[in-house]
């Protein structure tokens, strides 16, 4: 596939509903065409463990439209495939269209689950890994439209890696929990953007979510003052591995 819009989202507080930015890249017959990105008025405002990811405070976002005021400048981009680096992205693209009522209808591809497929043996899969192995441009990172424009190059080599065999990436809620939780330790830290999109995607997947109670409902009481501190994320890891051994 040549043909895409790149996406990436930041968020403001813990809520999956709180974007404050928007990237794209534009690809056209595989070439980046044009990129943006945009501020948000966040729903909820901004949480100061976010703001120090990102560097995006209420100062950048008071005067900057909602994402239902900035739906209609963008809404074009949606009618393409997607690509992001994750689900995140895609939770969050669905938690602002349930919030503002907007019908968004919308295939997506995630990078991060297709990299894991195609480049079984590296360290990671994270955005910043692909981008330095594929000796692509350094970019920073947690800014949207640049994390953007990354993604899209590094969905453009993953598929020159293997054209005659496109990847197909399956569905069921099992092996979608089974990535999940293998993206999550790829490494030795488990973050909160990742402890939050583990809660989002149980919430989203209640037959997992009632199998894996005590998970579902420890990661709950974890992020219930917002903040993933390292006792939390130490245990939490000691129990995704737990839960690896016995499952895969």
């Amino acid at each position: 596939m040549k043909d895409f819009i790149a996406i990436d989202f930041e968020t403001a507080n813990p809520k999956r509903v709180s974007a404050c930015a928007i990237g794209y890249a534009r690809v056209s017959n595989g070439d980046i065409v044009e990129s943006k990105g945009y501020l948000i008025k966040p729903v909820g405002g901004h949480a100061p463990f976010q703001s120090k990811i990102h560097g995006i405070k209420e100062e950048h976002t008071c005067s900057q439209p909602e994402f239902c005021a900035l739906y209609p400048i963008i809404a074009g981009i949606f009618d393409s495939p997607l690509v992001a680096h994750s689900l995140f992205d895609e939770q969050v693209l669905r938690a602002l269209a349930r919030y503002f009522g907007i019908a968004i209808n919308f295939i997506y591809h995630d990078t991060s689950s297709m990299a894991k497929m195609r480049l079984p043996d590296l360290k990671n899969h994270k955005l910043k890994t692909l981008v330095k192995y594929f000796k692509l441009p350094t970019f920073k990172h947690h800014d949207a439209k640049e994390d953007a424009i990354a993604c899209a190059r590094v969905y453009l080599k993953l598929q020159d890696l293997d054209q005659d065999n496109p990847v197909q990436i399956a569905g069921d809620s099992k092996t979608e929990f089974k990535g999940l939780i293998s993206d999550i330790l790829e490494d030795d830290v488990v973050d909160y953007k990742e402890a939050y999109q583990l809660l989002y995607w149980l919430e989203d997947h209640r037959d997992i979510a009632k199998e894996y109670e005590e998970l579902t409902e420890t990661t709950r009481r974890f992020l219930q003052d917002d903040v993933l501190d390292n006792i939390e994320a130490k245990a939490l890891r000691m129990m995704l591995l737990y839960i690896r051994d016995k499952i895969f």
